[in-house]
């Protein structure tokens, strides 16, 4: 089978996108080493993370000439239609025009957040993403959701058919799998994963952590990065509330310094208002670490019996589950039911066997 696929975010986006184009695309070079992956962006980055596809054999990548604007959306057509592979696969919401029929197209869907929180987005950026995801859905012969939460948006937004749209969970990085977990008692810290945006809630985790009893305070690591104002509201808030000394905030870290701070963290606190599906979760719940959500959207699929739920944008909710979650048999019961549940839904050979079907089936 050969299989062609829009690279553009595994090669240049180092957040949830690119993360999940690396993976499902490793996944299958390495389960499935009798397919020929032909990997097509406008530019390569060259980089830790990138590195095995530039160096993989049985993977060929695919760049212009001469790039030039709109060459991911018509140009890259021309040349997968050159390639005739049995499948081309978009990663992101997209697949170029002018794809010929007997090329079977499947595009991955992440979420339609841009529909459930418009005023989080600009005219322009909402403009774009409705005519590009929708068209996407239309033209593809396939859809793949990462969440069953996503199939039910975009059959609620797009009135895609529900026999077009597979639900192929995504697995993460295998560097947060089959790790061994850190003593109970060398778990020193709250954490939280994520681009620092509105949606994603970290002010209502700083407003949840003051209300807890001062002893209870445990250091509190921020992993990730944002700008602008709610950035600012959230940095504002902690030195209003003398927090400074409790916060740390890391902009970026490499999968392996971030695997550590997962087994050492008490619980990954994640109070977001809506996500696709949430990475962060299973990687947490691999590494043992039990999770704080919220019941809404597909986070309660992500992380299964693995999590203390919270009502969205309850802040003394979420004190209580901090609370709760300091309680060593509270915390071990959590990690280990999760960790059962991501091992048995989001392990790398079972979400690419998951996938493969799909492909098979079109093919």
């Amino acid at each position: 089978m050969k299989i062609a696929f829009d690279a553009k975010r595994l090669f240049n986006n180092f957040t949830g996108l690119g993360n999940y184009s690396r993976t499902l695309v490793k996944n299958i070079h390495t389960f499935y080493p009798e397919v020929e992956i032909h990997l097509f962006t406008p530019k390569v980055t060259d980089n830790e993370e990138t590195r095995y596809f530039l160096e993989a054999s049985n993977i060929t990548i695919h760049t212009p000439s001469k790039n030039y604007p709109g060459w991911r959306e018509f140009g890259m057509a021309r040349e997968v239609n050159r390639l005739k592979p049995d499948i081309f696969h978009g990663l992101s919401h997209e697949l170029p025009f002018g794809i010929h029929a007997s090329i079977k197209t499947v595009v991955t869907f992440h979420d339609l957040i841009y529909e459930k929180f418009p005023h989080q987005f600009g005219t322009w950026d909402r403009w774009a993403y409705k005519v590009k995801y929708r068209s996407a859905a239309q033209r593809a012969d396939h859809i793949i959701a990462i969440s069953q939460n996503t199939a039910d948006d975009l059959n609620n937004f797009y009135s895609i058919d529900r026999r077009k749209i597979s639900v192929v969970y995504q697995s993460c990085h295998d560097v947060f799998q089959n790790l061994e977990a850190m003593p109970d008692s060398q778990k020193t810290s709250f954490l939280y994963v994520g681009s620092i945006i509105e949606r994603k809630g970290l002010l209502n985790a700083v407003l949840a952590y003051h209300r807890l009893p001062p002893e209870n305070q445990k250091p509190f690591v921020v992993i990730g990065s944002g700008s602008g104002a709610y950035v600012e509201k959230v940095r504002n808030m902690i030195d209003y509330l003398q927090l400074g000394e409790k916060f740390t905030f890391i902009d970026k870290v490499s999968n392996s310094d971030l695997r550590s701070f997962y087994t050492s963290a008490i619980c990954l606190v994640y109070p977001s208002m809506y996500e696709g599906f949430g990475i962060p979760l299973i990687e947490s719940l691999f590494s043992k670490t039990p999770v704080i959500t919220t019941e809404s959207s597909s986070l309660p699929e992500a992380a299964g019996p693995g999590a203390i739920y919270i009502k969205t944008s309850d802040v003394d909710d979420l004190a209580r589950a901090m609370q709760q979650v300091l309680d060593e048999d509270c915390r071990l019961t959590l990690a280990e039911a999760g960790n059962d549940y991501v091992k048995s839904h989001f392990s790398s050979e079972i979400t690419t066997a998951s996938l493969m079907d799909v492909y098979r089936k079109l093919s």
